[in-house]
């Protein structure tokens, strides 16, 4: 690969939340990079365990900040001032439970560099909790918004730990929403959409996505993650119309009423009629979900009575 003549200063910032029995893969894969001009950030969101103890012997390879438990959107925006003030130009937000392999900062910085695209993609494997790895080889090229867009309502998201941004387009989006508990990663990546980013893919090394770490909470259906899942899908469907992804609203309003519905089942009621409210604004009336008889009452008494009627 012929490097271009000045690679961009890339911050890496990860949150750090009880994160011992792996925070130390994670420093170690991005110090393997051997990035010329790279900032290492990890912000400990106030952590009970060694997570603390165990990014300190790193010495000033990496920069630590400590704090009380604000949540990981909360860590990544104050990851993203202290990249600014290292002079980052660019950011990858890496979880302390992933990591990366290959020369994927090297990759990543030389397709910044060549083509001053706002967002770059990396590949993204994940590793699962039995040990089996799928590996994914997502987009080529220039990637359209759009396709991304709905690219990733289909599946085929990222992780924050494959995604390069340039620290001026996420200071134009508003950063990472810090009331949200779940989909944090759909909400800033899909919302960034919307501004239309110039987004290029690199093909070189790849974030390993690892769930194996049983503190996420992306796992867990809670009031709190079902509001913010809620919170998300209704943002976007909201912002839809009038844009270039107003031609996506149709999965984006079947994706709100199965997450109503599944909102009404688990007795999350203020929850779900969030859903129908945006439902009905958007004038959505197909219900089109489940049996003949579930349809057939949904579109008489309405979704939330016919959930309780069945209980399902």
């Amino acid at each position: 690969m012929n490097l271009p003549s000045s690679l961009p200063r890339i911050a890496v910032v990860i949150p750090c939340y009880n994160a011992q029995d792996w925070i130390g893969r994670t420093l170690d894969s991005v110090l393997a990079q051997h990035y010329p001009d790279l900032v290492l950030v990890v912000v400990d969101d106030g952590s009970t365990d060694a997570s603390v103890q165990r990014v300190q012997t790193y010495g000033d390879m990496v920069i630590l900040k400590t704090g009380p438990n604000r949540g990981a959107c909360h860590a990544r925006n104050q990851g993203t001032l202290i990249a600014q003030q290292q002079g980052a130009s660019h950011i990858l937000y890496l979880d302390a439970d992933d990591y990366l392999e290959g020369g994927m900062l090297l990759g990543a910085g030389h397709v910044a560099a060549e083509t001053g695209a706002d967002i770059v993609l990396c590949d993204m494997h994940i590793l699962h909790y039995d040990g089996r790895r799928e590996d994914r080889f997502l987009y080529k090229g220039r990637v359209d918004p759009v396709e991304f867009f709905k690219g990733w309502l289909d599946g085929l998201y990222f992780n924050p730990s494959a995604v390069l941004w340039t620290i001026a387009f996420v200071a134009r989006i508003g950063g990472w929403d810090e009331s949200l508990a779940r989909n944090q990663d759909m909400d800033i990546s899909l919302r960034a959409m919307f501004e239309d980013p110039l987004i290029h893919k690199s093909d070189q090394g790849a974030a390993i996505y690892v769930r194996a770490n049983p503190n996420s909470i992306s796992r867990n259906n809670s009031h709190k993650a079902m509001d913010s899942r809620m919170r998300v899908l209704a943002g976007l469907t909201r912002r839809a119309p009038r844009t270039r992804m107003e031609v996506l609203m149709p999965i984006l309003l079947k994706r709100l009423y199965r997450l109503s519905r599944e909102c009404f089942a688990m007795g999350y009621i203020d929850v779900g009629r969030q859903g129908t409210k945006e439902l009905k604004a958007q004038g959505f009336r197909n219900h089109f979900l489940g049996s003949r008889l579930h349809r057939t009452l949904s579109r008489v008494i309405g979704l939330e009575a016919t959930v309780f009627l069945l209980r399902r």
